[in-house]
């Protein structure tokens, strides 16, 4: 089976998805005056590394910034207000959002094992905000040149929001330790993804923190219902997906960490999310409504 899926994936990063279009390029060259700032908001306590990244790479931008919580009463998620979105690191997932998605004997293996998940305050209140911020970002056209970035949760969040629902728990399923501060090697499947454009490397280290994961087996077997995504990179023997891309709005998720991984790692996710960022927000002012119907 593993040779079988490995087989698979590798045929797959091959296979060209879609042409390359202003959603995945990550070759925008954006300028904005000094007068501008770039808000960008997380959709929860973004974490000092993630600040610390944002504001240093805006700086080798020559981008003023300003990060902000999403799920203050007092901030707007509107698209000419926050000009990128950040989906932080953080808890796990109720697998209720996931497991009522899907059908059959995965419903029921999953109702067997949701037990593994961690149930928390901050993750039950940040799974209401955030799947409801998804659902009003994918229905609203406005919103198609706002970029999200993904980490860890945050890409979990990306993909059970499409219907794909995870491995609850890694160690339990999948025989592989849970990721604990652990340095694993990423292996790029396509050569012409965008993660590949980021971080020029067929092979990359990155840090992981997290117990939980895209479920590949079944995102694999299925994956005709979203021609919109493609798993590009993984790890663990190919067990892992590690990076999630969207070709029809700028979306990147990434399993590992960037905000902790030194290098060309943490430079081509930040830089990306700030350059989508300064597009959006001149792109934002030339939508009028009637370009939006």
């Amino acid at each position: 089976m593993r040779i079988l899926l490995s087989l698979i994936l590798l045929t797959a990063s091959f296979i060209s998805t879609a042409s390359v279009s202003i959603e995945q390029t990550a070759n925008i060259d954006c300028k904005l005056t000094s007068k501008e700032t770039l808000v960008i908001g997380c959709t929860n306590y973004c974490g000092r590394f993630n600040k610390w990244a944002l504001k240093w790479y805006a700086r080798k931008l020559n981008y003023n910034i300003k990060v902000v919580n999403l799920r203050s009463k007092y901030q707007s998620i509107d698209h000419t207000q926050v000009d990128g979105i950040l989906i932080p690191g953080g808890s796990d997932i109720d697998p209720k959002w996931y497991i009522s998605k899907v059908d059959g004997k995965i419903k029921d293996y999953l109702e067997s094992v949701k037990h593994l998940a961690i149930k928390s305050e901050i993750g039950t209140k940040r799974d209401e905000f955030e799947f409801s911020l998804l659902d009003d970002y994918f229905s609203n056209e406005a919103q198609r040149y706002q970029p999200v970035l993904g980490i860890c949760r945050g890409m979990q969040v990306l993909t059970v929001s499409q219907g794909i629902p995870l491995y609850v728990d890694i160690k339990t399923e999948l025989g592989i330790k849970n990721r604990r501060y652990t340095l694993d090697q990423v292996n790029v499947l396509n050569p012409e993804s965008l993660i590949k454009e980021l971080i020029p490397r067929d092979q990359f280290r990155a840090v992981e923190l997290h117990h939980q994961g895209l479920r590949l087996d079944y995102y694999l077997q299925h994956k005709e219902e979203w021609p919109q995504l493609e798993v590009t990179a993984v790890s663990n023997q190919n067990k892992i997906a590690e990076v999630l891309e969207f070709y029809n709005r700028p979306i990147l998720g990434v399993q590992f960490h960037p905000e902790y991984t030194f290098g060309k790692v943490r430079r081509g996710v930040f830089k990306w999310l700030l350059k989508r960022a300064c597009f959006n927000k001149i792109m934002g002012k030339k939508l009028t409504t009637k370009e939006i119907k």
